[in-house]
């Protein structure tokens, strides 16, 4: 189903827009799932939040989720296998899983196949305007905002450290390296650390480089994972020394190694991550096999990647 702009009357557009969920900060928050519509540019805009029944009073943070291409907040859920939802009801923070217009990011590729980038949809303004809806409606801490993405999302996610580095206190993007046409348009205001999740032998987005291919078509180009990594760090004016550790290798299994590397001598106490899967795919380690193994690649079952991205971004 294509989305396309609503024209509404001034009077009208403000009463719905009042309705849907833009509205005076609330003191008590009744826990649950809460859908909210607001309108961003003549488009409305859904986000799907889960608020859990303990939830923290002081430094309340907030953690937004964003799909993958063509699909939903809910194939997010199932993809992660829920485990943010766990995480939240265990540590007390609020999970937002926006979504984007015609199931894709306008996540800055000039050469992007979506109707997103078509249409030139502002998708970081609608971040940012969910952010600040977060901060006024559930009072979250402005500097416990943090962003993770799979793919399309985490390309997404890097175009929102690059455009947001002020408002998003950390990012953590699966299986996405940066895009050439990020890179170029990229100019961060600020530090922001960054955890970064990628496998080896990802048959969409390569490793070490080059055209992104999905089902014969060309998706635009990315740098390698190194030259990623390397570019947050020079963003962060991170020295060039990282600890190095092997992650377990619980399951014998998987076919499947990883190693983190982390560089915490940066500027403004930001940090930079890699979580390295030798022989890994396009994959949410921990997490759904949605596709099979021969369009995909493996998925990790040593580590979370969920429990992961949640203990970096509490860690900061």
């Amino acid at each position: 189903m294509i989305i396309t702009k609503i024209k509404l009357p001034t009077i009208l557009l403000l009463s719905i827009i009042w309705f849907a969920g833009c509205h005076p900060p609330q003191f008590d928050i009744p826990p649950g799932n809460k859908e909210v519509h607001f309108f961003h540019d003549q488009y409305l805009r859904k986000t799907s939040f889960y608020i859990p029944k303990k939830l923290k009073r002081k430094k309340r943070s907030l953690v937004l989720c964003l799909h993958n291409e063509d699909e939903t907040p809910e194939s997010m859920m199932r993809l992660t296998k829920n485990t943010f939802k766990n995480l939240a009801d265990q540590d007390g923070f609020i999970l937002g899983y926006p979504e984007a217009l015609n199931k894709y990011w306008n996540d800055g590729r000039e050469d992007s196949i979506s109707l997103s980038h078509y249409d030139e949809i502002d998708d970081v303004g609608f971040i940012e305007k969910l952010i600040e809806y977060s901060i006024d409606s559930f009072r979250v801490d402005p500097g416990q905002i943090f962003v993770t993405g799979f793919s399309n999302g985490g390309l997404m996610t890097y175009r929102l450290a690059c455009e947001l580095s002020s408002k998003i206190n950390g990012i953590a993007a699966v299986s996405a390296s940066l895009a050439l046409d990020q890179l170029v348009e990229c100019n961060a205001d600020s530090t922001i650390s960054m955890m970064m999740i990628n496998g080896t032998r990802d048959p969409i987005m390569p490793y070490e480089g080059g055209e992104m291919r999905e089902d014969e078509r060309g998706l635009g180009s990315v740098l390698s994972t190194e030259e990623t990594i390397n570019f947050w760090r020079g963003e962060n004016n991170c020295k060039e020394k990282s600890s190095h550790r092997d992650i377990p290798n619980l399951d014998l299994f998987d076919e499947t190694r990883s190693e983190k590397f982390t560089y915490a001598d940066c500027d403004g106490k930001s940090r930079i991550v890699l979580i390295s899967v030798a022989n890994g795919g396009h994959t949410w380690p921990g997490g759904r096999q949605y596709k099979i193994e021969k369009n995909i690649g493996k998925t990790s079952r040593d580590f979370d990647a969920s429990i992961e991205i949640w203990r970096f971004f509490k860690s900061l």
